[in-house]
């Protein structure tokens, strides 16, 4: 991937969305260490309430998750009037080509697969958040 959009701008927030705990920590800590603000969640309902009183640069949630999976959830937040346009990125342990298709027509900017290559996580949160 090209080189990084730039250096982060502190005030720029991350809402991070995964069930996974551990996952969830290890994105928030790693995102923070970069310069990042970053508001996490457990769920997406959780998230939709973050998202009423956040300001949000960027969503990153996970594909499968209970209550709703990430492509539905992005629908969920793009009909938010302050998040209409907020860029997420999906990342998923079932990536393929067909589900990348079908984010990208529900409106996820970018899809990034598991395991993560946490470099190139970095690469997109830099050119979705600048």
């Amino acid at each position: 991937m090209s080189e990084p959009a730039g250096p982060p701008d502190m005030n720029r927030s991350i809402l991070v969305v995964d069930d996974d705990e551990s996952t969830l920590q290890m994105l928030g800590t790693f995102l923070r260490r970069h310069g990042y603000r970053t508001i996490t969640a457990t769920n997406p309902i959780r998230a939709l309430e973050l998202l009423q009183t956040e300001t949000v640069h960027l969503v990153i949630t996970d594909l499968m998750m209970p209550h709703v999976d990430g492509i539905s959830f992005t629908q969920q937040i793009h009909q938010l009037p302050n998040h209409a346009h907020v860029p997420v990125i999906m990342i998923t342990a079932y990536g393929n080509d067909t589900l990348n298709d079908q984010g990208m027509r529900k409106g996820v900017a970018m899809t990034l697969s598991k395991p993560l290559e946490l470099s190139k996580l970095l690469d997109l949160v830099g050119f979705a958040t600048h």
